[in-house]
């Protein structure tokens, strides 16, 4: 779940099920990630349920000042 808040007046996600994955070799596992900056936007009702992870370099991480390459990102 990704990208949350780029847009100041972005709707948000809710009611979001993942059940029964796996992931193997990958960067990133169960994810969620929101802009650093004041929006409309939200993640509510998020269930992860029966996931498995081998060779997982982060396999839960909840991002709340996303910003790729630390440049031109908003924060207001």
């Amino acid at each position: 779940i990704g990208s949350l808040g780029k847009s100041a007046n972005e709707a948000g996600v809710q009611n979001v099920t993942v059940k029964n994955v796996a992931f193997s070799g990958t960067t990133n596992g169960l994810r969620i990630k929101s802009w650093e900056r004041s929006s409309n936007s939200f993640a509510k009702q998020i269930v992860f349920d029966g996931a498995t992870m081998d060779n997982v370099k982060n396999p839960i991480i909840i991002d709340q000042h996303y910003c790729p390459h630390n440049e031109g990102c908003p924060t207001e």
